[in-house]
């Protein structure tokens, strides 16, 4: 299984360019806050639609909100072949800055 700590991946984000973070919460808890750059695909449609949305080339960090469902995501999507990283923690444990959005 590839993981990385919240405190790896803060660093990898200020460092690297070339890689794209998949936040699988719903749209609702993604629209309230979620880390600059990321893409929102909630778990289920990640899940059912993969091919629509991810190339075997591509590295993908999958975030969710504490780290459960995107263990299990990359689990499933490394079995495809995808060169997917789990971010320990989920969000809840970000150390950077994100973007917020309030009603």
């Amino acid at each position: 299984m590839n993981e990385i700590s919240p405190i790896q991946f803060f660093k990898y984000y200020q460092t690297h360019l070339n890689f794209k973070i998949i936040d699988i919460r719903e749209t609702k808890s993604f629209d309230e806050y979620h880390i600059v750059d990321a893409i929102n695909i909630p778990y289920h449609l990640l899940m059912e639609k993969h091919q629509l949305f991810m190339n075997k080339k591509q590295i993908y960090f999958i975030i969710c909100k504490n780290g459960d469902k995107s263990y299990h995501a990359t689990k499933y999507l490394m079995r495809l072949g995808y060169r997917v990283i789990n971010v320990i923690g989920g969000i809840d444990h970000w150390m950077g800055s994100v973007i917020t959005h309030y009603a």
